[in-house]
């Protein structure tokens, strides 16, 4: 009876595609590699912010409105470190500092592309890079990784220079005052430009042999999931106030933690639902 019904369950094409990567997330251990992926991110969270601080002075930026901008896609508890930790790096800034935050976050973030790739390489039973070339492509990601941020801060925050700079190019006059909804079409081009990152690092973390396995599914799907989670869990944050009594003046940092926990998770999914179509592929032509 139970094999019938698991029969039955999985000749459903959305439902066996649900069970393979269900399948996939218990047996390879998804968990422990986004807890892996997190530990990293909390390494490369602070001195990121030591970037963020100078990418703001940089572009002459309000840090208030900075942070009224984010507030739909981070917990209040994440946002509470964003304001105390600029703050503090903005009357203490100085190029030292800057020199330390830029390194260490290529240190900790490349780090974190490793252990991707390392999952990767387990996922697939083949390796991307190996060596001082994998070394070299986690370097290559951590810094794009500044430029991505560098590149969301202008979009979020300077509102129309991208239709201004792009009207000056195309000499189109009065193209700024044409996209009065710039507002919410940024965010559109804010989702393109993690989405490009996500494709880009999938694509250098999938293996090179032939044939490759596919990344536009699984870079769309964690793009769109990561913007979609964020909001939900800041409007779940925001409207609980109980976990503050649990956890104490420690509220905001376990917030940040179970946070990155979450965007790891969806990063690594992504790769999961790319091995699993890659596997249901090769079992079509097999067949």
């Amino acid at each position: 009876m139970k094999q019938l019904l698991d029969k039955l369950l999985r000749a459903h094409p959305l439902i066996r595609f649900a069970a393979d990567t269900a399948d996939v997330y218990f047996s390879r251990k998804v968990g422990r590699a986004a807890a892996e992926l997190a530990y990293f991110l909390i390494l490369t969270f602070f001195p990121i912010m030591i970037c963020v601080s100078a990418f703001v002075n940089e572009l002459h930026l309000d840090l208030t409105r900075l942070l009224e901008q984010a507030g739909p896609f981070l917990p209040e508890g994440v946002l509470a470190i964003f304001r105390d930790y600029l703050t503090y790096i903005d009357t203490n800034q100085s190029a030292a500092m800057l020199f330390s935050g830029a390194l260490l976050t290529i240190l900790f973030a490349s780090a974190a592309v490793r252990g991707l790739m390392t999952f990767m390489q387990e996922l697939y039973g083949r390796a991307t890079f190996r060596g001082l070339w994998q070394f070299a492509a986690s370097i290559l990601f951590a810094v794009l990784l500044l430029v991505t941020i560098y590149l969301s801060l202008a979009v979020v925050v300077t509102g129309n220079w991208f239709f201004h700079m792009l009207g000056q190019a195309l000499n189109l006059e009065g193209l700024t005052e044409r996209f009065s909804a710039w507002q919410s079409v940024k965010y559109l081009l804010l989702l393109g430009m993690v989405f490009l990152f996500i494709l880009l690092l999938y694509r250098f973390a999938a293996p090179l042999d032939k044939p490759r396995p596919p990344v536009v599914p699984g870079a769309l799907g964690a793009s769109a999931a990561l913007a979609a989670a964020s909001m939900i869990f800041s409007a779940l944050m925001s409207n609980s106030a109980r976990y503050s009594l649990v956890y104490g003046s420690l509220a905001s940092v376990i917030i940040m933690l179970v946070w990155l926990y979450l965007c790891g998770n969806i990063l690594i999914m992504g790769n999961v639902v790319n091995y699993v179509l890659f596997s249901r592929r090769r079992e079509r032509r097999g067949a």
